[in-house]
């Protein structure tokens, strides 16, 4: 029973693999570039959490230019989840896993080193780079089908590519009822990215309203990118971007992406948002389109949005009125 699934050339030979979050042990079957995939998952220890999981995705959250893999285990009781809230390490429940690519065709599991050896129950869940850091953070919409469980999605930061840390207070961001669908966009043109979690219950009498989180901004730069497939498909959908980004101080690095729907259950903007954080150029954006060419253009503005068509000599700037979303709900309680 296999309840999400994800798209991703781990292997970086071209063309896309498959994992399958399943009940009972987890599958990436790799493509062997002739229409036939092979089960590598054991091979690769890659199965795990193997009794319940979820929520899948590939990514580069090192930004080492080789796509990791995030895998939610999705098997614990409330009281479990209290007692690692509360630091008592709980004996039972289905833990993430973090596989970290290790650049040569295989994983390693780097969960507890990254911070993420916590049981809890994500159902919907999504990344982005929610301060526009340049490195992914990701959110979990939590719940189950339990009328009487009750706990909070959560977002976790990414710091440095070394590690996550729980901010979810900080951001305050941690929505109570169930979190089935979690979607990241810029949707008033301002180059960070809201959050929306749509939310709800299994069973009847369990619905939730939807919630809409407003991103505040911060001082770290951005570009967003509109691509455009020619030769492949119009939305370059799995097209990868290597942007090299220097901050005017002699600071220089990489900033990777992967242009896809995000998470699972739950679907992002299908334009690339990403934050260079002080970064004062981006001195070159190399896309290699799906199946196609690879391309690179020049000396990009930061703070701007570009479109980038397959086999154009230059980017073309787009001008996006800024909207408003109206004023944030303010805060309840203590």
């Amino acid at each position: 029973m296999t309840k999400s699934v994800a798209w991703g050339d781990y292997d970086d030979d071209g063309d896309p693999d498959l994992y399958a979050s399943c009940i009972g042990p987890n599958r990436l079957y790799r493509n062997n570039g002739d229409g036939s995939f092979t089960d590598v998952a054991p091979a690769l220890g890659v199965t795990e959490p193997s009794g319940r999981s979820f929520v899948a995705w590939f990514w580069d959250y090192n930004n080492d230019g080789h796509l990791d893999l995030y895998v939610g285990g999705y098997e614990a009781t409330i009281e479990q989840i209290a007692q690692d809230y509360l630091g008592e390490m709980p004996s039972g429940g289905a833990r993430p896993r973090l596989y970290r690519n290790d650049g040569k065709g295989g994983f390693v599991d780097v969960t507890s080193a990254a911070g993420l050896n916590i049981v809890r129950l994500p159902m919907g869940a999504n990344f982005a780079d929610v301060d526009n850091d340049g490195w992914l953070d990701f959110y979990l919409g939590t719940g189950d089908p339990d009328l009487s469980s009750l706990m909070p999605n959560e977002l976790y930061w990414n710091d440095g590519g070394k590690r996550f840390l729980n901010a979810t207070a900080s951001a305050d961001v941690g929505h109570l009822p169930k979190g089935h669908g979690i979607a990241f966009g810029d949707l008033d043109n301002d180059g960070d990215q809201e959050l929306l979690v749509q939310a709800g219950g299994f069973g009847r009498g369990d619905a939730s309203p939807n919630a809409l989180f407003l991103n505040p901004g911060s001082a770290n730069h951005f570009v967003v990118l509109q691509l455009r497939g020619k030769t492949v498909n119009r939305a370059a959908i799995g097209a990868r971007l290597r942007l090299t980004v220097a901050d005017g101080a002699g600071g220089r690095r990489d900033i990777h992406l992967v242009l896809d729907s995000g998470g699972s259950f739950g679907a992002n903007s299908l334009q690339a948002e990403i934050g260079l954080g002080a970064a004062t150029v981006v001195e070159s954006l190399e896309v290699r389109w799906p199946g196609g060419p690879v391309e690179t253009w020049k000396g990009l503005a930061v703070d701007r949005f570009y479109r980038v068509e397959e086999g154009a000599a230059e980017v073309t700037p787009l001008e996006r009125r800024r909207l408003t979303l109206g004023e944030p709900r303010p805060p309840t309680g203590p």
